[in-house]
């Protein structure tokens, strides 16, 4: 399929993570950021500019401010503001006097407003948003953090302090729902002793009540061990959806359920919870299991270590795998609005450097090649590499990437007008 807008290629240009809409609600205004370097991380110095394309009637880029706080994976968290508008005002992320904080911007009047916490997802209703310490993020996330707070109490492994904050958008008040304490405690694991934890990728359900997010922690043989949990926005009825230690990529599929690309448990992974027979078996065996892994397709390999997309029904033990044999890796999914049959997901680039964008109908379990890209190769395992990260607008109508297909970080814009049949 043929994009029908692309940004322009003199400069570099992408939005963020897969959760949002870079499209305003009638889809004439395209948020974007704008960089002019791309072969690096960044640093404290380094500052991104923010603004938008009218897409179907220029190729001018207007910008609206910048921020110092972001990074390549999931930009600034830019995003349109205030439904049912999605129109007139933004939000973002940004660093100012030592601080990392939110601003809402109104693109007409240029009027700001701030609010005292970073923030990490939005409610669907508007009325709050969710946040996580990224100042504590700046020492264990890299690739994911933010640069130019330097908070030597975070640099710990573990801070029971830490957790995630319930902000409210009109009165500014934080108040933290769930700390790292509750989660330690919580069915605790031999492997958690001397791990560095943290807390990411917070996802609130259509209807604003409940959230999922992913403890994580480092173990001895330098994997990571990850839990998926769902928890109301009070910081009630907390929810283990999944403990296999292998969780990647989430999203809602209306209030009840969730989509991920994970792992469930196997004997291999129960082993992982147990700090000892990591260190003294797994470790050791870690050479013969990566060759096993390179040696074989994306395929191949999920079937050795059992990730694929799983179903779940919140607060249920029920799961169900999805189209295993069809859609065998990685990516990055998120439903149709409106549409709980279909979604829209990617995968990393392959041995060419090639990834694929793809919709996926459970009902028919069909996949829709929508389209293949070019990477850079030497930036496909770096800290700067370039997702696709698939996003939709508000009505389904339309999907945009970044990509590096044109030799620099730019958005593709695609028009979805049929459904898989």
């Amino acid at each position: 399929m043929k994009h029908i807008f692309k940004t322009p290629i003199d400069n570099n240009y992408f939005f963020g993570y897969y959760d949002k809409s870079p499209l305003n609600i009638d889809n004439k205004k395209l948020l974007a950021c704008r960089v002019d370097f791309i072969d690096r991380m960044p640093t404290k110095y380094d500052t991104l500019e923010i603004g938008y394309f009218d897409w179907k009637d220029s190729n001018e880029f207007i910008k609206l401010s910048d921020t110092k706080a972001w990074n390549w994976q999931q930009g600034c968290m830019l995003q349109w503001l205030a439904p049912p508008s999605y129109d007139s005002k933004i939000i973002y992320n940004d660093r100012r006097n030592g601080k990392f904080i939110s601003v809402i911007l109104n693109i007409e009047t240029k009027v700001e407003d701030i609010l005292p916490m970073s923030f990490y997802t939005l409610s669907s209703d508007g009325k709050f948003a969710l946040c996580i310490d990224n100042e504590r993020h700046y020492w264990h996330r890299k690739g994911y953090n933010y640069q130019g707070v330097e908070n030597l109490d975070k640099k710990k492994g573990i801070d029971e302090n830490d957790g995630i904050w319930y902000m409210d958008m009109v009165t500014k008040e934080l108040s933290q729902i769930i700390n790292m304490k509750k989660l330690l405690d919580h069915k605790p694991l031999s492997n958690m002793r001397d791990a560095i934890h943290y807390v990411e990728h917070l996802m609130i359900s259509p209807n604003s009540k409940r959230f999922c997010f992913l403890h994580r922690w480092r173990l001895d043989d330098g994997g990571i061990y990850a839990r998926f949990y769902t928890l109301n926005v009070d910081g009630s009825d907390l929810y283990l959806v999944n403990d296999s230690g292998r969780m990647s990529h989430t999203c809602w599929r209306g209030d009840s359920q969730l989509l991920a690309f994970c792992g469930l448990e196997t004997p291999v992974n129960k082993l992982r919870k147990y700090k000892s027979i990591i260190k003294y078996f797994i470790k050791p065996l870690l050479p013969t299991y990566h060759k096993l892994i390179t040696d074989n397709s994306p395929s191949m390999r999920n079937r050795l270590i059992g990730d694929s997309y799983v179903l779940f029904n919140d607060k249920t033990s029920k799961k169900i795998r999805l189209a295993q044999n069809i859609l065998s890796e990685d990516g990055h999914p998120s439903f149709r609005p409106g549409n709980v049959d279909e979604f829209i997901t990617d995968t990393y680039p392959n041995q060419k450097s090639i990834a694929t964008l793809l919709l996926f109908s459970i009902s028919n379990n069909k996949t829709i090649m929508i389209d293949s890209l070019n990477s850079i190769k030497g930036f496909d395992n770096t800290g700067y590499r370039c997702d696709l990260h698939p996003k939709w607008s508000f009505d389904g109508g339309y999907i945009s990437i970044d990509t590096m297909n044109d030799k620099v970080r730019g958005i593709y814009l695609y028009e979805i007008t049929r459904k898989i049949k």
